[in-house]
């Protein structure tokens, strides 16, 4: 008899703490991921997603988070108008250092999952996306390799260990608030087979890795993290977490799975190479030119400094005024 299933939710997951909270469930700091990045879904408050700095231009992600619709309710259709990226492993909050995503690529091939709306399909096709930044973002000097199939095959025969950083969501009261004090946190998984057996339901997905119970976990939030290999000379980049899962019980979210093993599905990146060239192409063909406007700040906006007897605030934004009591310095 099948288990029940819980995968986590579209990440559009929410945060508001006084202090830093840890992404990833009972996840770990880890120095040697410099390139885990924000997604983040609105300008003025924090609502995030995580992804991969493949280039200082290009940060690969899911696909799924570049929709409005949480295809647990509805099909995924409408795309958010406006996408930002925070500088790596920036901790979150109002204000982050973040970039304005230009243009992003997804497979034409992406569909949502049916599982909820009366089909049988657990996971979501082609779950993956290349965003273009306006501007470029700082990057480490090591250099990141694709899997390739035969690698991906290695893996599996391996059972290779493999890492994922997130700003992901910690415990099952954090879910729908913003990503507030949220810092990225990682957890090392298992490459297992590319089929996964679900019963009567369809789980599509072939780069696919196993997490013991009670191990560190993905969570709403983790989605578009990457699946990295970390070597001292190079990063290899796997895929982007977030396609599906089996007996995930997300941050405590679904009790019945605390005590089962977990597979969490995704796509490997060697089906998406095209894609990627076609971002890179469109990045030669429109370099980014550095701003001339002194008072615009890293997010295309303009900043004004405002004091009121000793105390100054920085204003930040498209129409500027400072607060009531304070004046233009």
């Amino acid at each position: 008899m099948l288990k029940k299933v819980v995968m986590f939710l579209l990440s559009i997951s929410f945060l508001a703490l006084s202090m830093p909270a840890n992404a990833v469930w009972k996840g770990a700091i880890n120095t040697e991921n410099k390139r885990a990045v924000s997604i983040l879904l609105d300008s003025d408050v924090v609502y995030c997603s995580s992804g991969f700095l493949y280039s200082q231009r290009l940060v690969f992600t899911a696909a799924h988070v570049l929709f409005k619709e949480n295809d647990i309710h509805k099909e995924q259709i409408t795309k958010h108008s406006s996408i930002w990226v925070g500088y790596p492993n920036d901790t979150l909050d109002r204000g982050v250092r973040r970039v304005i995503v230009e243009k992003f690529f997804i497979p034409e091939g992406y569909k949502s999952r049916t599982a909820w709306l009366g089909g049988n399909r657990l996971t979501r096709l082609n779950d993956f996306a290349v965003l273009v930044l306006k501007s470029p973002l700082p990057l480490d000097d090591k250099p990141v390799e694709l899997l390739t199939k035969d690698l991906h095959q290695k893996y599996i025969e391996n059972s290779e260990q493999i890492n994922l950083t997130g700003y992901g969501i910690q415990s099952a009261d954090q879910a729908s608030r913003e990503c507030l004090k949220r810092q990225p946190r990682s957890y090392e998984s298992t490459v297992t087979s590319m089929s996964v057996s679900a019963g009567s339901m369809e789980f599509t997905t072939t780069l696919n890795t196993r997490v013991g119970p009670g191990m560190p976990n993905l969570c709403d939030g983790d989605s578009g993290a990457g699946f990295i290999k970390i070597l001292p000379d190079k990063y290899i980049y796997l895929g982007a977490a977030g396609a599906g899962s089996l007996n995930q019980h997300n941050c405590e979210t679904h009790l019945p799975a605390i005590n089962l093993e977990s597979i969490n599905g995704s796509d490997p990146v060697y089906l998406f190479k095209e894609l990627i060239d076609q971002a890179e192409k469109y990045v030669k063909d429109n370099p980014h030119v550095e701003s001339n406007t002194k008072n615009a700040d890293f997010n295309g906006k303009k900043i004004i400094t405002c004091v009121k007897g000793k105390t100054i605030k920085k204003v930040t934004g498209l129409t500027l005024k400072c607060p009531k009591g304070y004046k233009k310095k």
